[in-house]
């Protein structure tokens, strides 16, 4: 008997423990919020598959170098849209190795820098929009289903105060990081 190819067998598996805890645990609230995880992980990788992040890194790439203080703001901007866009545990996947090799092309030094904005911008990004983190829909989804409030958290109620708070954050900490 011929064992089945490894993706195969590996997404039959995942299929079949999304059923088995679905028939188990049909009341368990986060449990949308994992097959979305599940799903936002295949898609990153599908997506990073077809070469248009890379195309698209290749075209910012020399506008957006950590030995400037233009290119530092250029590359914060670019993190700060893609995590709202993408969430930032994507865009930190689909930017981490070029984003680090570029500035390794400069120096260690600036590598080490690299990784630190990554880090910095990716994590403040979350509070920019309600999309641009997975704690920000826990907290929607949460609040929706508190007993005694019921709040329905929008996404412009979000950006009024997590826009102008972003911004402000990622700058102070920008000056910060050496």
């Amino acid at each position: 008997m011929a064992l089945a190819p490894v993706p195969k067998l590996v997404l039959g598996s995942v299929a079949f423990a999304i059923f088995w805890v679905l028939a188990v645990f049909p009341a368990v609230p986060l449990l949308p919020l994992l097959i979305f995880f599940c799903g936002m992980f295949i898609t990153v990788d599908g997506f990073n598959k077809t070469g248009i992040p890379g195309a698209l890194w290749d075209v910012m790439e020399p506008y957006s170098r950590v030995n400037s203080a233009s290119g530092i703001a250029i590359l914060a901007l670019v993190i700060l849209i893609l995590s709202n866009v993408a969430s930032n545990v994507p865009t930190v996947l689909l930017l981490g190795g070029p984003v680090a090799a570029s500035a390794a092309a400069i120096s260690p030094d600036y590598e080490k820098k690299a990784w630190l904005i990554l880090a910095w911008a990716s994590t403040v990004a979350g509070n920019l929009s309600l999309l641009g983190s997975a704690a920000n829909l826990i907290v929607c989804e949460q609040a929706r289903r508190a007993p005694n409030i019921a709040y329905t958290l929008t996404f412009w109620n979000h950006l009024k105060f997590g826009l102008p708070s972003t911004l402000v954050i990622t700058a102070i900490g920008l000056t910060l990081i050496r």
